[in-house]
């Protein structure tokens, strides 16, 4: 395991784990109520949530843009009401860009704004849109227009997730680490020149 302390509107800490899972309860299990969204197309690889004496709300939404919508955040915004969310719970965002993006602005406009965390399960999610405290919706006007700078209280990223992302989500999310490494340190590239997407990946 590994982390990574990050400095935004808030401190936290990115954790690089084997057991997101693991590493999730010991945070979810001290809130009366945990709210839990991912998106339609991970619904069958979610697992059953129990976290001592924490109430469950578990919210699917759709996949891709169509996620990030007034519609949708109204109905996470109901979801949250029926269950009683106060300003002590939590949310938790499991899944890429979009994902965490309407999960994390649903954490900003609730009550002002409750804790969540953020699980990216894509590469583009673990070193970007879960990172840096970005959260928003899109209009009919344009792309994340609205919007909030609310960070997580904690990223958790466990690279088993990268196994389940094709080599075109893959290699999307790998420009997002090249440019985002290549800001800090031009080594980056090299350690990627002349390797095959199938070795990198290898690598992950």
């Amino acid at each position: 395991m590994a982390e990574i302390n990050v400095s935004a509107e808030r401190e936290y800490t990115v954790r690089i784990t084997g057991d997101w899972r693991g590493d999730l309860s010991p945070i979810a299990s001290k809130r009366d109520r945990v709210a839990i969204i991912y998106s339609a197309t991970m619904a069958t690889s979610m697992p059953t949530f129990n976290f001592a004496q924490s109430e469950v709300t578990v919210i699917e939404i759709p996949d891709g843009e169509a996620g990030k919508s007034a519609t949708v955040l109204s109905y996470i915004w109901g979801k949250l009401a029926e269950a009683g969310f106060t300003r002590s719970d939590l949310i938790v965002a499991i899944g890429g860009g979009t994902v965490t993006d309407v999960a994390g602005y649903a954490a900003a406009s609730w009550l002002r704004g409750i804790d969540w965390v953020a699980i990216p399960t894509t590469l583009a999610g673990m070193v970007d849109a879960s990172v840096g405290g970005k959260t928003g919706i899109n209009s009919p006007y344009g792309k994340n227009l609205i919007g909030a700078f609310h960070s997580p209280i904690s990223v958790i990223v466990d690279p088993s997730w990268l196994r389940t992302l094709s080599d075109r989500d893959f290699a999307a999310g790998l420009a997002e680490v090249i440019k985002c490494g290549f800001i800090d340190d031009e080594e980056i590239l090299t350690s990627i020149e002349g390797k095959s997407l199938a070795q990198i990946r290898s690598n992950a």
